[in-house]
């Protein structure tokens, strides 16, 4: 009888370290999943807040050197004008935007998302205002020479009606150079909530 009771308590003693011993190592492996989650949310995390920075940067780069130049210029367009500037475009400028999109996906913030997505694509969209606008202008510099070098009536009426295109098509890019300043103001201010020039990417 009592070897009976001795082999039930080992057996009772063995059954609850057995079942502390799984406990303990279930909780490790919580804990230590737990951990991992932690450390990946907080690399990612800093991965998104880079990406902010960067897209802050380009943008703020990018629009302060377009005022200085044909932005400006754009702004200062009178009623019945042209833009007569030609804007050399001959690069792809967003990069920080184009080899980190990936990273849009993971900003928390919907609107946020959008509003990047919209202001870039805004951006794209007068460039190519701007190319026309390039286009339009080379055609009506060729007209005018031709009519300069010829003095042909037939010449100085391709000469008026290019330049006439060209006025209205400088009346549109007013209006869209408009739309983009007040989304980059927006954007920008927007970013700076996030934190992104504050220390560690904290939020103000």
């Amino acid at each position: 009888m009592s070897n009976f009771a001795w082999d039930g308590n080992a057996l009772l003693s063995s059954a609850v370290g057995a079942l502390i011993g799984s406990a303990l190592t279930l909780a490790g492996v919580w804990i230590s999943h737990r951990l991992e989650k932690a450390e990946v949310e907080r690399i990612e995390k800093e991965e998104v807040i880079g990406f902010l920075q960067g897209i802050h940067d380009e943008l703020e780069t990018l629009f302060d050197s377009y005022m200085s130049s044909i932005g400006a210029q754009t702004e200062a367009l009178q009623e019945g004008t042209a833009l007569m500037f030609f804007l050399p475009i001959t690069q792809d400028y967003f990069t920080i935007y184009n080899t980190n999109a990936r990273s849009i996906g993971k900003i928390k913030s919907h609107d946020l998302r959008k509003l990047i997505v919209a202001t870039y694509a805004k951006a794209r969209g007068l460039i190519d205002s701007y190319r026309m606008n390039n286009d339009l202008l080379q055609k009506f510099e060729y007209a005018a020479l031709l009519f300069q070098e010829t003095g042909s009536a037939v010449h100085q009426t391709n000469a008026n009606a290019r330049h006439h295109s060209l006025i209205q098509y400088s009346a549109q890019l007013k209006p869209r150079h408009n739309e983009l300043k007040t989304m980059v103001a927006d954007l920008l201010r927007n970013l700076r909530k996030e934190g992104v020039l504050a220390p560690n990417g904290n939020k103000s």
